[in-house]
């Protein structure tokens, strides 16, 4: 939100998870993680001591190559190219060669593979879910170390942005392509039944009556396609104010179990089990379109996805002119109390590469998050801009203008107050927490019970966050 199917959107399949359990110190063989005690924060890799600033122009040969592995596909993919030939063209001390692993998951697997023996990249986009398995694999070099060593200014950085990679008060990556989710309806089908297209759902109680409306009027088959994903209840669990994890989502100390297994995650269960059972809503693949084409189709004309998937969405939908596309905020499960996390990736610089080569992964990282880039990069793709002076670049102002959905996740990102909710949860265990979820999920589909389904995610989380404390 792709390896067979178009990818265009985060460079997963739909979800926010990848699959590292199986992958990371499976019988003794892998990459040999950070010793740390599950009852103190994240331990950190030795932070380099002075990281080499100016070493890619005082090479000897140059330019210096430089490796990037990424996951984009389609438009994302043809606006991160762009980006590079504009680097490569601007300068001549650095060239960056791409390398497409197609997805999360394939980055995932081949830096894991590499990590026991295999060539690594010199810069790596890993997806926010991976952050505490990067920091163990010790593997990286802190972005804290060049931000200091450049002197270099993150005033002007969307402070949550920033904040999601910071742990036990050390930066480890920066920000690039970030994202959350947002609600996309149809006003025609708002229109047709009875409803105001220019008031759409706030919270869930909301959404579930506006559902009833379309359902009862025959409008459509069903109010809205429910996409199953682990990172759809986690925003939900945020913008209720609620931890995923203990211990302040794993940001005071490092998580060591479940923490959604309360009132607020069984509120927001029912009520998806609940839009199931009434039939007021579809279940829908996280690994497929079904739930915009549903829209198209005019079977259901509500759904929640990426932002990071507006430019393609809206070109998509563009070929079905029954529809009329709008985007809103994620409807919340209570009155505002929370707000969201950030979803997408940051970039990763990588310790094994010699010290020129490293300030080409940091000169090339600060030119992605250059105010005029991460505007283009915006209008590109719908991810929002890390940089809150981008939003000023006429290029996005004008984009925005033009279609004001493009800047709903923005204004989510910027107005989340700053807490353990909207801070994101972090594990190393998080492709497990999220195949959890998803199981459960999943089985509301068949008619399980909600506090069955939550008790269920919640030990099936408990179990892989335990098992891969004790490998660390």
């Amino acid at each position: 939100m792709d390896e067979a199917r178009p990818t265009w959107c985060d460079g997963r399949r739909f979800g926010r998870r990848a699959m590292l359990g199986g992958l990371v110190l499976a019988g003794g063989a892998g990459v040999g993680l950070a010793a740390c005690s599950s009852g103190s924060p994240r331990s950190s890799t030795t932070r380099t001591a002075g990281f080499p600033v100016g070493a890619a122009a005082a090479a000897s040969s140059k330019p210096v190559k430089l490796t990037l592995w990424h996951s984009m596909g389609s438009a994302n993919l043809t606006a991160l190219t762009h980006l590079t030939a504009q680097f490569n063209t601007s300068q001549s001390h650095v060239h960056v060669v791409l390398v497409n692993q197609s997805s999360y998951t394939d980055t995932l697997t081949a830096y894991t593979a590499a990590l026991s023996g295999g060539n690594l990249p010199d810069l790596v986009q890993m997806e926010t879910a991976e952050l505490q398995f990067m920091i163990d694999s010790q593997s990286i070099v802190p972005a804290q170390s060049a931000v200091e060593a450049d002197h270099y200014d993150l005033s002007d950085y969307v402070a949550s942005t920033v904040e999601f990679f910071r742990v036990d008060g050390t930066l480890w990556a920066l920000p690039f392509n970030i994202s959350s989710q947002v609600l996309y309806y149809d006003r025609k089908a708002f229109s047709a039944a009875g409803l105001d297209p220019g008031s759409p759902p706030t919270t869930l109680v909301e959404l579930r009556n506006a559902a009833q409306k379309i359902v009862g009027t025959g409008t459509e088959k069903y109010g809205m396609s429910l996409k199953v994903t682990d990172s759809s209840f986690e925003l939900l669990l945020a913008l209720a104010g609620g931890d995923l994890l203990n211990h302040g989502n794993g940001r005071s100390a490092r998580a060591t179990a479940a923490a959604f297994d309360d009132a607020q995650g069984r509120a927001i269960f029912e009520w998806w089990g609940g839009m199931l059972d009434d039939k007021l809503a579809q279940p829908t693949s996280f690994t497929a379109y079904d739930n915009l084409f549903a829209i198209a189709n005019r079977i259901a004309p509500m759904t929640w996805d990426t932002s990071a998937a507006i430019g393609t969405i809206l070109g998509l939908l563009s070929s079905y002119p029954e529809s009329d596309l709008a985007i809103t905020s994620l409807p919340r499960p209570t009155a505002p109390d929370g707000g969201v996390f950030v979803g997408g990736a940051g970039m990763f610089m990588v310790a094994q590469s010699p010290p020129e080569r490293q300030d080409a992964a940091w000169q090339f990282m600060k030119f992605l998050n250059e105010p005029a880039q991460q505007a283009a990069w915006a209008v590109a793709t719908g991810y929002t801009p890390v940089r809150r002076s981008a939003t000023q670049v006429p290029a996005l102002v004008e984009a925005w203008a033009k279609v004001p959905g493009y800047r709903v996740a923005y204004e989510e990102i910027v107005a989340s107050p700053t807490n353990s909710a909207t801070a994101g949860p972090v594990t190393g265990a998080f492709s497990q927490v999220g195949n959890a979820i998803n199981d459960a999920l999943t089985t509301l589909a068949s008619g399980a019970k909600p506090d069955t389904a939550l008790a269920q995610a919640a030990a099936a989380c408990n179990q892989a966050i335990t098992s891969y404390n004790a490998r660390v």
